[in-house]
């Protein structure tokens, strides 16, 4: 009985000592179960439904794979010459917004897969009195489109063409924020990556929050005058960017701590804080 005790006890001891160190995945567990009530992540990683490549189209792509006639610049301006491509929000106003009151203009909204293989005709109009050249796209996320005018002359012989590809990204964010490491000492710089998974392009900007765990609360850190240089990012699927935050600077005693961040995803409506956790030794 006492040699089954000792052996028991000593399995206990080997068991603490093995798990005493925490791991790159015990670091994402305990970010992901943190006490703050606020996640470090939203979502998961997304390979099925990844945005367009904006530079996958160049117009000459555009026509050679749609069954539209080239631009000739008869007509048209070549608005979208270069720029072929746009993400826009469900419902929003799209076209060239051109008028051409002497001319009978052919504009059509197009579904289309990402090959730009037709799906379907959404909306199909002829302009001859002037009209602005738009229309509104439908409700719906996660599609792609493309919107094209055409001048028509007699027997309705395209005589020039001005095409460009609209994308509706879905109502969706998936993100994360986090740290190399846990720990930190009061002269070190901790480097705050975050990391933008898709569909959506991910939009935040340099302020952040810093808040102490103290008293069984979280406690602002930075007062009103702690001043942010105002700056804008924009990630696309699958990128990364680090922030720099140098610890000396803010005189922070040992404790726990995180860092807060505000992320919009780009032309939807989805919002996310996130936070992650760290201590000053």
């Amino acid at each position: 009985m006492r040699k089954f005790l000792t052996l028991l006890a000593l399995l206990v001891i080997i068991g603490c000592s093995e798990n005493s160190e925490p791991t790159d995945e015990s670091q994402e567990d305990n970010q992901a179960d943190n006490s703050s009530g606020l996640p470090h992540k939203i979502g998961e990683p997304n390979d099925k439904v990844q945005p367009p490549d904006r530079a996958q189209w160049t117009a000459e792509d555009i026509y050679e794979q749609t069954e539209y006639e080239p631009y000739t610049g008869k007509f048209f301006k070549g608005l979208f010459a270069h720029n072929t491509f746009f993400m826009v929000e469900p419902g929003a106003d799209v076209g060239s917004h051109e008028s051409f009151p002497d001319e009978k203009v052919r504009v059509q909204l197009v579904e289309r897969k990402r090959n730009l293989e037709k799906v379907e005709m959404v909306k199909e109009k002829v302009y001859q009195d002037g009209e602005k050249l738009a229309v509104q796209l439908p409700d719906q996320t996660g599609v792609l489109y493309t919107f094209s005018q055409e001048v028509l002359g007699e027997d309705d012989q395209v005589l020039d063409t001005d095409a460009v590809v609209y994308y509706v990204p879905p109502e969706e964010m998936n993100a994360r924020m986090y740290v190399d490491k846990l720990k930190f000492s009061q002269d070190d710089t901790m480097e705050v990556h975050i990391e933008i998974w898709g569909p959506t392009i991910l939009e935040f900007g340099t302020p952040y929050n810093l808040q102490q765990y103290t008293s069984n609360r979280w406690n602002d850190v930075l007062g009103d005058d702690k001043a942010f240089t105002s700056i804008g990012y924009t990630l696309q699927s699958d990128e990364t960017r680090t922030q720099k935050i140098d610890l000396s600077r803010l005189e922070l005693s040992p404790g726990k701590y995180r860092v807060i961040k505000s992320f919009d995803a780009q032309n939807t409506e989805v919002e996310a804080v996130l936070s992650v956790e760290f201590e000053i030794e």
